[in-house]
């Protein structure tokens, strides 16, 4: 064991631990890779692959917008510093971490999915900071939440042993044209 991180979230206190794990493979050398994809991340389709398969975008958080803005109205009618006002808030804060552990549970589902089937994956390298900046869009651009998929992502294919690759295609030819050369 390396490290123990007590995190307090709303529904209580979490102890993460630091293992060292040696079962975790060394990557695959780059020549003995068989199957590649490259995916596009967009808004309304949450992802495409250059094979044409689509994963839809679950919209978490629209979808419990109209619950949690009730929830914060009832929040702003309660005395601040009350009893009942941290009660309230707390429910707002469990919400938003149901949110999010829908939302981390779908990126790895999505992300094993890939991992299983493709030895490499591209990805493309957005600025994903800059495209929220400003645009009417940004609410659903942080509730698809490209940047911790792609995290996700990177992690599932390195505890496998698999390569992700961010930004332009890692090989000078196309997937199918690398794939067939092999």
């Amino acid at each position: 064991m390396k490290t123990a991180i007590i995190t307090k979230k709303a529904d209580g206190y979490y102890v993460s631990f630091s293992l060292e794990d040696k079962s975790v493979p060394s990557l695959i050398p780059k020549n003995n890779i068989k199957t590649a994809v490259g995916i596009d991340l967009g808004l309304k389709e949450f992802l495409t692959t250059n094979t044409g398969e689509t994963v839809s975008v679950p919209k978490f958080y629209r979808k419990s917008q109209s619950n949690l803005a009730r929830k914060q109205k009832k929040v702003s009618r309660k005395e601040i510093g009350s009893n009942n006002w941290r009660a309230a808030q707390n429910r707002i804060a469990r919400l938003h971490q149901h949110i999010a552990r829908q939302r981390e549970d779908s990126h790895l589902k999505t992300a094993h999915k890939l991992v299983k089937e493709y030895d490499l994956i591209a990805v493309e390298d957005l600025n994903i900071k800059g495209l929220a900046k400003n645009t009417k869009l940004s609410k659903s651009i942080y509730d698809v939440a490209w940047g911790a998929f792609i995290e996700k992502l990177n992690a599932v294919a390195v505890k496998r042993g698999f390569h992700v690759s961010r930004g332009e295609w890692p090989f000078a030819r196309t997937p199918s044209q690398h794939i067939t050369k092999l």
